[in-house]
């Protein structure tokens, strides 16, 4: 995959269910029988941690191809202090690209 063929860009309200379609099929049977990465993204873009403007697809040839996002999280450190974070994902790529670099 060449940098010039694809456009990473901040995803539409209107390519939510296309985004979690390629997410579970992405996730589909990968890590145990069927998955909830999809779900999980659906409940977390009406969360307040969600980051709108981190919500990325990646596009080729006007195909989503990939998608990343980032949420907001607290590690609670043992001298007791909240340290902010961000955490990412989940975070995919279509099943025909997968482990190519």
């Amino acid at each position: 995959m060449n940098k010039n063929d694809y456009i990473i860009r901040l995803e539409k309200n209107e390519e939510h269910r296309e985004v979690e379609n390629l997410v579970r099929e992405s996730f589909w049977n990968v890590y145990k029988p069927g998955c909830a990465e999809h779900y999980v993204l659906h409940i977390l873009r009406n969360n307040s941690d969600f980051v709108k403007e981190l919500d990325f697809v990646m596009e080729q040839n006007g195909k989503i191809i990939g998608q990343n996002v980032f949420v907001k999280a607290v590690i609670n450190a043992d001298d007791g202090r909240k340290i902010p974070i961000l955490t990412m994902g989940p975070i995919c790529i279509t099943p025909e690209l997968k482990r190519q670099g």
